[in-house]
């Protein structure tokens, strides 16, 4: 029980002091500072969702454009094969 009632007593110790040494003052001030790196946070945060889609496009497109070479390569070595066959 004494130990709750010195817990209680800190408490209200370091509460008085926050006060006294001008604690709201402080965090009004961290909160606009933290206001506004959430702002730029969130510009960071569009830009890089633009990159990431730009980027899946481009990779959409390089894999579709490899996909086409395999499938060209693939058919002029059958061609090629076949034309060594039928000689």
């Amino acid at each position: 029980m004494a130990k709750f009632f010195f817990g209680v007593l800190i408490g209200i110790v370091l509460l008085a002091l926050f006060f006294y040494f001008g604690g709201p003052g402080y965090l009004k001030s961290f909160g606009a500072k933290t206001e506004a790196a959430g702002g730029r946070l969130e510009k960071y945060e569009k830009q890089m969702k633009d990159t990431t889609k730009d980027a899946g496009k481009s990779v959409k497109e390089t894999a579709e454009d490899a996909k086409k070479s395999v499938n060209k390569t693939y058919d002029r070595t059958k061609e090629k094969v076949n034309e060594y066959m039928h000689r």
